[in-house]
């Protein structure tokens, strides 16, 4: 019974609903199973989360996690998933894997590389939603690292997806894990090395249907790839190559009047793919800067983002394999965005924030400019993504600081909940609960 309640809440899941705003599956109100939980959307199904809260107040519980990790918690009933990956002994003269520039040379390092030269634990973790008491973990890889990270990054940025009968976990190139919830490892996988210009790993894995599916861009782009495997057996039932370069972006899946697609970033071309066979139904522009926000969808729209060396919004139509007439981008704009934090569609507004914590609102079906240059009241940086519920969203700086703003066209910030502990994971909405995985603590906020 449990498993077959599991898979209808998990097929509610698997879609955005493209007729309106993003608003999360009615069957997920006690899950937030995803990286930006359901449909990938960043929007609590109640009305109403914990909107006050300090260090000291209003915390049900927080729960120290060893090492460190970026992925954000994913929830499912009364668990909590999350990874980390622990820093061990020093590697003396082990380097990274010799990487090409933008010009194809190879001998390419980036000078915030770090991490090949120790040994690492990756871990994955269940622990209690209602107490945060530990209940189980589990070392999926101790020893050196196939690449360098960003030093910013981590070696567990990728979150976890759950269906609520099985979890699945990607550390990339360290392999590919699945385990029931009661942390019995069902299979693991490999794809080789994965590297990523020495900078690490961020793109989460997704579910539809009896499969669960990863992007992996890599480099230039040779051997780049999209992937569906048996859910239950990790057995590969189809692979796409790809030629997009290295990417953090997680796709999307978006169901349109037709059909439901596949929506992978990619800095030369965005690419719909069919999520049940793999066949490619059409491309687009790309986001040209490096591809690490995830898209968003609504109103007939999916929304692309990108803030690296170039700011750009793109709004695409979905549906329809092959060309349409005029551009499938059916509008464009070109700042406001951020390098790692991805926007959020709530109602009829695409929320953009910059680096710097600067608010952009956008009319989501016209591109219009509803306003720009809301600002958070003291500075601040950002890459954790924005979530929302009811009348509010939620932007978490890196300081540990959430505001919360008002949705609608006039931009106010109605509060700042402190944490005093640094945070770059997106938070997570399920349970009457807001989860908070800080740098040393994962936090429940009742």
């Amino acid at each position: 019974m449990a498993k077959t309640l599991a898979l209808i809440a998990f097929a509610a899941s698997v879609s955005v609903a493209l007729a309106a705003g993003a608003q999360p599956p009615t069957g997920m109100r006690d899950h937030w199973p995803q990286w930006r939980g359901p449909g990938g959307a960043g929007i609590g199904a109640a009305a109403r989360y914990p909107d006050t809260w300090s260090s000291s107040e209003r915390v049900a519980w927080k729960t120290a996690i060893p090492g460190r990790g970026h992925s954000s918690p994913v929830v499912w009933g009364d668990r909590v998933y999350l990874t980390t990956a622990v820093e061990g002994a020093h590697l003396p003269g082990r380097t990274a894997p010799d990487h090409l520039g933008f010009d194809f040379r190879p001998g390419y390092l980036h000078p915030d590389s770090v991490g090949v030269d120790y040994r690492h634990a990756l871990k994955v973790l269940a622990l209690d939603a209602a107490t945060g008491a530990l209940v189980w973990e589990r070392t999926v890889y101790d020893g050196p690292m196939h690449d360098n990270r960003h030093r910013s990054n981590t070696y567990a940025s990728a979150s976890v997806v759950t269906d609520g009968a099985m979890v699945y976990a990607s550390f990339e190139s360290e392999g590919f894990f699945a385990f029931d919830v009661e942390g019995r490892l069902q299979w693991q996988v490999s794809f080789g090395g994965m590297a990523k210009a020495g900078l690490g790993p961020g793109t989460s894995p997704i579910l539809y249907g009896n499969l669960v599916i990863l992007q992996g861009d890599l480099e230039m782009g040779s051997g780049s790839f999209i992937v569906g495997l048996d859910r239950k057996t990790g057995a590969e039932v189809w692979k796409a190559e790809r030629e997009n370069r290295r990417s953090w972006a997680t796709p999307l899946l978006v169901e349109t009047p037709e059909r439901t697609e596949l929506l992978a970033a990619g800095a030369e071309a965005v690419i719909a793919y069919d999520p049940a066979t793999g066949r490619e139904l059409y491309r687009t522009d790309g986001t040209r800067s490096h591809p690490i926000p995830s898209f968003v969808a609504g109103h007939g729209l999916v929304f692309a983002t990108a803030g690296s060396s170039a700011k750009v919004v793109l709004a695409i139509r979905p549906g329809v394999d092959g060309e349409i007439d005029g551009s499938r981008v059916a509008w464009r704009y070109n700042k406001g965005t951020a390098y790692v934090a991805s926007p959020i569609l709530y109602g009829d507004y695409l929320y953009l924030l910059s680096d710097a914590g600067i608010v952009t609102c956008l009319d989501a079906k016209t591109g219009r400019l509803v306003y720009e240059g809301g600002r958070v009241p003291v500075p601040a940086t950002f890459r954790a993504s924005p979530v929302a519920f009811g009348d509010t969203i939620l932007l978490t700086s890196d300081d540990g600081d959430t505001f919360v703003m008002r949705a609608g066209p006039v931009h106010e910030i109605l509060r700042t909940n402190s944490l005093d502990e640094p945070v770059w994971a997106s938070p997570a909405l399920a349970n009457g609960m807001v989860f908070i995985r800080g740098a040393q603590h994962l936090f429940a906020i009742r």
